[in-house]
C-alpha cells in the first residue's frame, strides 16, 4: 500500500511477502518512519519491504533523495524489532553524512556514463552430473554447455568523487562494489565490500 505523509510530498509504499499484513504493523512502519521524517531533506519516496520466514524476519527500506539513495536491512525473529532496526539504520546513516547530504557540491558532481555487459548466469542443468557414466563421457557432456553470455549491456553513471565520498555512497546504497572516478588524479577506482565489513579500494589505472 501507499502512504503520504501530511507535511511532505513524497509516498511510502509497503509491501509484504510471505505474510499478510495487519494495519498494526502498517501504522508501526508510518510511526517509524515519521522520525526519519525530522532528520532528513528532500526525499522523494519511500519503499518498505518486509518479509516474514519461518526462522528469520527482515525488514529493508529504499529511501530515494534526488541525487541518491540509501538503502538498509535488518533481520530478526521479530518483524517490529527487523522495523526498529532498519530504522535506527536509516537514521544512523543519514545523521553522519547530513552535512555531505546538504553540500552544493555533492548535489553538483560531475558523472560520465559507462557501459556494462550482463552475463548470463550457468544454468541449473550445469551442475547436474548423472553419476553412472564414465568419465570420459561426462567431460564430452560438460563440453556441450557454453560458457557465460553476454545478455545484456547497460550504461551506468561514472562519478567523479572523493575517496570519503565514494564511502558514504557504498555505506548507503548496500551494494557490493563502486567503480568511479577519483577527485584528486582522475584515475578509476573500485571499491569494494569485504567480507569482514570493512571497504577495500582497487586503482585501475596505473
Amino acid at each position: 500500500m501507499d502512504k503520504k505523509f501530511a507535511n511532505e510530498h513524497y509516498n511510502i509504499s509497503v509491501v509484504a511477502k510471505h505474510f499478510q499484513i495487519t494495519d498494526a504493523i502498517q501504522s508501526y512502519v508510518f510511526e517509524k518512519l515519521n522520525k526519519v521524517e525530522r532528520v532528513a531533506d528532500h526525499i522523494i519516496d519511500v519503499m518498505v519491504t518486509l518479509d516474514a520466514q519461518k526462522l528469520e524476519q527482515s525488514c529493508s527500506i529504499l529511501m530515494n533523495f534526488i541525487h541518491f539513495h540509501i538503502k538498509v536491512k535488518a533481520s530478526t525473529d521479530n518483524i517490529y524489532s527487523a522495523i526498529d532496526k532498519a530504522v535506527a539504520r536509516l537514521i544512523q546513516l543519514i545523521l553522519k553524512y547530513k552535512s555531505k547530504m546538504q553540500s552544493r557540491r555533492f548535489k553538483d558532481l560531475t558523472t560520465v556514463d559507462i557501459h556494462v555487459n550482463v552475463i548470463e548466469g550457468l544454468k541449473d542443468n550445469l551442475k547436474i552430473v548423472n553419476e553412472d557414466i564414465e568419465a570420459e563421457n561426462a567431460r564430452k557432456e560438460h563440453d556441450r554447455y557454453e560458457l557465460h553470455k553476454v545478455v545484456a549491456k547497460e550504461t551506468l553513471p561514472l562519478k567523479t568523487l572523493r575517496q570519503d565520498e565514494a564511502l558514504m555512497k557504498m555505506e548507503f546504497s548496500g551494494e557490493p562494489f563502486l567503480i568511479f572516478r577519483a577527485e584528486e588524479d582522475q584515475k578509476i577506482r573500485v571499491m569494494y565490500r569485504r567480507p569482514d565489513e570493512n571497504y577495500g579500494l582497487v586503482q585501475v589505472q596505473p
